[in-house]
């Protein structure tokens, strides 16, 4: 059997327990965030004291919380439980709230580990371009890179914008890092060999190519990620970005660049 079946069978009482009631999962969230009494649990959603006292006799028969007092708190566990449950819940509402964006775009290509931890892109918002103003996107792009002292990126694609705008942010001292695969790099020398060998020797820029393909692109800096897909059909999506200036996003962001920087060698110059 496949094992997530088996894990499934074994955990579905527990599932059922909080998908077949709101308001256990309203109170273990918000007795995660603080401690409260009755009356504050009846205060911040409405319920009554006769249906709040069974759910707290259901939540401390599970050992997600205890009684300290008037107040209740989660225990170690229910915290535990707890931040899956949010983790969940938001990662969801995500996908609700941008479903044209992920239906849309091949976001399966994502390393599984990222892909798994998904839900730390909760905190962003999608950037596109419009009728009117189809450089929207880039522009914006273009926009969130300013002022930042950290600029990190993976490209599977050349914009022919991106080398003069990467000189730029380098000549104004900011560190760079990009990952590109070989076809990226092959374009790069074919078209932009002045501004390689300009940049080449600068102790702030670093150039490195990966030998596989890369089914995502994205640039992160100390402030911001910015976040791009191919579509299903093979094409790059250059009119859509998804962009978080949330640290958790940040985070994701960095880490992935650090996979793709640790499977990618130095360029090397041409012969």
């Amino acid at each position: 059997m496949i094992p997530e079946i088996d894990s499934y069978d074994g955990v579905k009482e527990e599932l059922k327990f909080f998908t077949t009631s709101g308001v256990r999962v309203k109170l273990l969230i918000s007795l995660n965030r603080e401690k409260m009494t009755v009356d504050q649990l009846r205060s911040e959603f409405g319920y009554r004291t006769s249906t709040i006292l069974p759910v707290i006799a259901e939540l401390k028969s599970k050992d997600l919380i205890y009684q300290e007092d008037r107040y209740y708190c989660v225990t170690p566990f229910g915290k535990l439980i707890s931040a899956k449950l949010i983790d969940f819940i938001e990662t969801l509402h995500m996908f609700r709230t941008q479903e044209k964006f992920w239906k849309n775009h091949g976001s399966c290509t994502i390393p599984e580990l990222f892909f798994r931890n998904i839900g730390s892109l909760v905190r962003s918002h999608i950037v596109e371009d419009t009728p009117a103003d189809l450089l929207a996107t880039h522009r914006h792009f273009i926009k969130l890179l300013e002022g930042c002292n950290v600029i990190n990126g993976v490209s599977p694609f050349l914009h022919p914008d991106f080398p003069d705008t990467f000189k730029m942010f380098i000549e104004h001292k900011a560190v760079v890092r990009l990952v590109v695969t070989s076809p990226v790099l092959a374009l790069m020398r074919e078209r932009h060999s002045e501004v390689l060998q300009h940049v080449g020797d600068m102790s702030n820029f670093s150039l490195r190519v990966i030998e596989e393909n890369v089914g995502v692109a994205f640039t992160v800096t100390e402030n911001i990620l910015s976040l791009g897909f191919f579509r299903p059909d093979g094409t790059y999506d250059y009119n859509t970005d998804l962009v978080s200036e949330d640290p958790a996003a940040i985070e994701w962001g960095t880490e992935l660049f650090e996979y793709y920087w640790r499977r990618s060698v130095d360029v090397t110059p041409p012969d």
